[in-house]
């Protein structure tokens, strides 16, 4: 009987010891490395590919054990990746650093936008143009928005105080809207499972 009592306590110390535990996200947050596949994967802080990645330029490589090589990694396969404590997603076929990372995660991305214009004969013509756009992901849902007034008025309306200064901002530029989605971020602090 005494040695079934401790092959039970053995047992259920060392479910408890596996069972992850979450902490407040920080700046220096031991993020696991690797590459994730889903949003999922990094809300749980948990990428399914831990394999040795490198970045070149702006390509993602994983080493590849059965091939014993680099394989470039295709941006519109994978989430996003974490590697020496910061955190890119896959965004517009490429990936982009996280800058400020909370409840709403922060970056910037170029995007690429396409209009139609009339050509010189009169036929309509299909252009695109790139600009670098800042941009945030809902640590809830996993959207990404753009970082602009009305996109995020809906999170700010329910705080008072930061709702009031919102408002009192004048020219609602980028550097004024991430100031009120840092303040928004140390009021809804988000946490990761660390293993």
């Amino acid at each position: 009987m005494k040695y079934i009592s401790l092959f039970l306590y053995l047992i259920s110390s060392s479910l408890f010891a596996q069972e992850k535990q979450l902490i407040t996200y920080v700046m220096d947050f031991p993020f696991q490395e690797g590459i994730y596949m889903s949003f999922e994967e990094f809300k749980q802080n948990a990428p399914s590919i831990q394999a040795k990645i490198e970045r070149q330029g702006s390509s993602l490589f994983v080493y590849d054990d059965s091939l014993e090589q680099m394989i470039r990694v295709n941006p519109d396969k994978v989430w996003g990746y974490s590697q020496s404590g910061n955190v890119y997603i896959s965004y517009n076929e490429a990936y982009w650093r996280f800058l400020n990372i909370g409840a709403l995660t922060h970056f910037s991305a170029i995007v690429v936008s396409t209009f139609q214009t009339i050509d010189a004969f009169g036929f309509p013509v299909e252009q695109r143009s790139k600009s670098m756009k800042q941009l945030f992901l809902d640590f809830e849902n996993g959207k990404i928005y753009p970082l602009e007034h009305k996109a995020l008025a809906p999170y700010i309306e329910n705080e008072p105080i930061l709702n009031q200064r919102f408002k009192k901002m004048k020219r609602k530029k980028d550097r004024e809207l991430i100031v009120v989605l840092k303040a928004y971020n140390e009021l809804y602090p988000i946490q990761f499972p660390v293993y």
